[in-house]
Parts: structure tokens; C-alpha cells; sequence
């Protein structure tokens, strides 16, 4: 029997980027090895649609009958459109009374809700996208009777607790950060209020700061005020997207702006499709700055954004990164998007650059203790004392203002200890580097090792003189190697002729 997917090569399909080509092939590759239970971890706007119409494309040419699952009404008629743009014209559609319903249909978009209320039809592959979401129904449904289908999850944050007792493979196509040296993504800049918000004051219930509390923290005053100011002084002023705390809360925010003069839309889970079309066209026309909203905006939306307002504490990163995550998606005049972040998420949760795990959480319900334990963190960002821009680690100058660090008093957490800076000054050439620089250096050595015909190993001993660890819990991913992977291999090649020079003559 052939393969579920054999042949990734199609006409009707727009072409793969490098990146997208090589997860696929690892996709296929877990398959080969027995994996029934794969996610694939893809920033938003890598493309996880496309990749997933080119498999879904294959496996139909083989006459198989795949099923793509959305979390959220809005996502399916979000799917059906990509997909008919691609090329893929057989497919039918299970929610309510859709128009597209035809159960004889090879392809099926279903609804996640609709899915688990009905009869489930006979497919050979299930692609589950938001796969953290984790809806009890469906999971009944892929330990039951599609027990031994392949399935495939899509994520950009595939963090949820215990996924990693169900799926049984993490494959990561690319991190935000190398997407943005790509050209693929945007850049950033984060900039906090002048006096740091305090977020002791919230409750936090079942790990989560509790809505209500939240919402009264970031109904003050002064909170309220200094967004609209502080949108005036660094945003673009357009396509903004805010998000808030509950409805409440968003609607006072929309009439601080309304209030300031300027006109600013208003979006929530009961907002119909229409006007949220028309919203969206209207922020695009410049006829409004932007939309307040809480939840629904998170995921899914893939409108051109230049601001992201943060005014909604959590304690998730999967939530911080999703948020951040709508404004990332390049666009035609674009150059950078804004984020202005009341809530301090991200000095509390570290720049969605740096938020990086390479394995599924294992916990149990019910079981407590860190989800991924051992797990070096970088260090946070700090905030420029002139312009309140968060500042990257491993940068003296403010990227926004040029202001320089002269002086650095801060914590950082590095492998197997906690080491304390007090208040000297820090050399320039001492940094932190976080797990996807790791990664992509390990992975530039890998390529350099494989095209000169060496040893792995000899890639594991690069990194070691690198970083003073082994490589250990990194992807044997091989990929072209950065200028300064090429120079470290330089300096070491060097340094070796030197030694073998020196042995010779003495």
C-alpha cells in the first residue's frame, strides 16, 4: 500500500517555501516511523493552510478522504475559500445548515461543534487545526474510532497542558524570529506605559488572572487615559486591533477613543458576520482606527494590522503569543507593527521572539509542577528609560531612540543557575541566547558538517565550544547557516590549523 501521502508536487497549488517543503517531508517522515499523532508547531501566517492543502491535495489524488476540523464557525468558511483557491474544488462542509453541506464530498471542512453532534464520516486523515484548543468531544472521537487514522494538528502554540500525553510528535516548521529575518513576518517593537503596571493586585484563579478583577484593574482612570495618549504618541494611528478583558471593558475602551475623536469599532463572539466584515473593511478604508475586542480576534483573523493594543492581562503565553500574533502577517506598505502593551504581558511573559518550547506537555490532569522543567528561560526584556520601548536582550542600544545602557541590575536565568547582576557594567560581548538561536546554530552546523561530508558529532562538538553544553533536546534539523554560525566555524578551523602547525614544528 502506497504511502498516505507520497507526492507533495502539484500544478494546481501555489509552490512551498523552503521551510514549508522541509516540514511536510517531516510530517511524512513521522508517518513512515509509525506516528499516528502529529502536530505541527508553524507561526501565524507561515502558511499552515497551504501546507495543509498540499498534503490534503496528495492524499485525494491517491482517491482518499481527508477532513480538515475548525474550532470556530468563522474558521470554515475561512478554510473553504483557501482551499478553493488553491486548487481543491471537491469539498463539502459539516456545520449546521451550510449552504456547502454534501456528505459524499471527498473533502470534508467540518466544525468542530457539528463534528462530535454527528455521525462521523469515513476519512483516512484528520488534520485538527488550533489543536491547543483541545476539545473534550473530538478527543472521545480520536481515541475511539479514528483511533488509527493519522492526524495531523496545526498550532502556533501547541503548549496546552497534557497535549503531549495524546500526540505523540512535535514538529516545528520555523519560530517567529527566523520567519521575521525571512521577510515573512513583520517586525516589532513593544513599548510599555511610563509607570509599570502593577499586576499583583489582580486574583488569579486556576492559574489565570480572574476576568472580573482584571477588569477593574484595567478600568482605572489613569489606565484608560494613558492608552488613548500613549496610541496617539507612538502607534501609526491605523488598522489597530485591542484587545480587552471581557465586553465591558472593551466598550469603554471603544468610547475613550469615540470620546478623543477618534472613531473606533467594537467586535464580540455574538457580532455577526456581516458586521465584522464590515468593520474590518472599514478599519482597512481608514474610516476607523481600529476594533475593540476581547477573545474572538485572537485567532484567525488574518487582516492587514499595524497596532496591537494589549490591555488584557494573562499568565498564558499561548494567549500573549496568539494576541501579539495578529499584527505580525507582512503587508503591502508595511514595515513594522506596534504594540503597545498595557497589561505587561510582555515584561512578565518575555518577547514573543524568545517564548520558545521544543516538546508537548506531559502533565497529567490535576498534576501540578512546571510543564517543562529543566527548560533554560531567557532573560526579559528591559524597558528604555527615555522612550518606554522593551529592549531585546542582548542589545546596549535603545532600537527606538538610541539611548545606551551604561548600567544593568537585573536577574537572569542561565543553564543549571541563577546568577545575579548587580550594579556594574555589562560587556558588550556578554548575551543570553535563547533556545531558537541555539537551534538555528546547531542546525547551520549540521548543514556545514553534511555538505563537507563530516560526522554529526562534529556539529555537537561546534556547539559545545559554543555554548559549554552538548546539544541535548535539539531537532537534527539541518539548515543554511547564519554569518555568524559560518564565522564561529571559521574562527574554530583556524584555531585547529594553527594547533596541528604548531605540533609540526615543535
Amino acid at each position: 500500500m502506497a504511502p498516505l501521502f507520497e507526492s507533495l508536487t502539484t500544478s494546481r497549488l501555489r509552490p512551498l517555501r523552503e521551510r514549508q517543503a522541509r516540514a511536510i517531508a517531516e510530517i511524512r517522515q513521522a508517518v513512515l516511523e509509525g506516528h499516528r499523532r502529529i502536530i505541527l508547531q508553524a507561526p501565524t501566517g507561515m502558511g499552515k493552510t497551504l501546507m495543509a492543502a498540499h498534503i490534503i491535495n496528495a492524499s485525494m489524488n491517491k482517491r482518499r478522504r481527508p477532513i480538515f476540523t475548525c474550532p470556530a464557525i468563522t474558521l470554515v468558511d475561512q478554510t473553504l475559500k483557501a482551499f478553493e483557491a488553491d486548487g481543491i474544488r471537491d469539498i463539502g462542509v459539516m456545520q449546521a445548515q451550510h449552504e456547502r453541506t454534501d456528505r459524499l464530498a471527498q473533502l470534508q471542512i467540518a466544525s468542530v461543534q457539528t463534528l462530535i453532534r454527528r455521525e462521523l464520516p469515513d476519512v483516512d486523515l484528520i488534520f485538527v487545526d488550533e489543536v491547543h484548543l483541545s476539545f473534550d468531544g473530538l478527543n472521545e472521537r480520536l481515541d475511539g474510532p479514528w483511533r488509527d487514522k493519522v492526524v495531523i494538528g496545526l498550532s502556533a502554540t501547541p503548549w496546552a497542558k497534557g497535549l503531549g500525553l495524546r500526540w505523540t510528535k512535535l514538529i516545528i516548521a520555523a519560530t517567529i524570529q527566523e520567519l521575521i529575518d525571512d521577510g515573512h513576518l513583520s517586525p516589532f517593537q513593544v513599548y510599555v506605559p511610563a509607570q509599570d503596571f502593577d499586576r499583583s493586585q489582580i486574583k488569579v484563579i486556576a492559574g489565570e488572572f480572574q476576568e472580573r478583577s482584571a477588569g477593574q484593574a484595567m478600568s482605572g482612570a489613569s489606565i484608560v487615559g494613558d492608552i488613548v495618549r500613549t496610541w496617539k504618541e507612538k502607534s501609526p494611528q491605523e488598522k489597530t486591533f485591542m484587545f480587552c478583558v471581557n465586553r465591558a471593558h472593551a466598550k469603554e475602551q471603544m468610547g475613550a477613543f469615540i470620546d478623543s475623536g477618534i472613531p473606533f469599532g467594537y467586535i464580540d463572539a455574538n457580532t455577526p458576520r456581516e458586521k465584522r466584515t464590515e468593520q474590518f473593511a472599514q478599519m482597512q478604508a481608514g474610516e476607523i482606527a481600529g476594533v475593540a475586542s476581547i477573545g474572538c480576534l485572537i485567532a484567525g483573523v488574518d487582516e492587514d494590522v499595524r497596532c496591537i493594543i494589549d490591555a488584557a492581562p494573562t499568565k498564558s503565553e499561548i494567549r500573549h503569543v496568539q494576541k501579539i500574533g495578529r499584527g505580525l502577517r507582512t503587508a503591502p506598505g508595511k514595515s513594522q507593527v506596534v504594540i503597545l502593551d498595557h497589561a505587561g504581558n510582555t515584561l512578565e511573559l518575555g518577547l514573543v521572539t524568545d517564548i520558545y518550547h521544543d516538546r508537548l506537555d506531559t502533565r497529567k490532569p490535576g498534576e501540578k509542577g512546571e510543564a517543562y522543567e529543566g527548560e533554560v528561560r531567557p532573560s526579559k526584556p528591559r524597558k528604555c528609560a527615555v522612550c518606554n520601548m522593551l529592549i531585546p536582550r542582548g542589545m546596549v542600544k535603545c532600537p527606538a531612540c538610541g539611548t545606551a545602557e551604561h548600567v544593568t541590575s537585573q536577574v537572569e536565568h542561565r543553564e543549571g543557575e541563577l546568577a545575579v547582576y548587580g550594579s556594574q557594567p555589562k560587556k558588550a560581548t556578554e548575551r543570553v541566547y535563547s533556545m531558537p538561536e541555539k537551534q538555528a546554530f546547531y542546525s547551520g552546523m549540521l548543514w556545514l558538517c553534511r555538505e563537507r561530508g563530516n560526522s554529526e558529532g562534529m556539529a555537537a562538538h561546534r556547539y559545545r565550544e559554543k555554548f559549554g553544553v552538548w546539544p541535548r533536546g535539539l531537532r537534527k534539523t539541518a539548515a543554511p547557516p547564519s554569518f555568524d554560525c559560518e564565522q564561529f566555524d571559521k574562527h574554530c578551523r583556524i584555531a585547529w590549523a594553527k594547533s596541528q602547525k604548531a605540533k609540526e614544528t615543535a
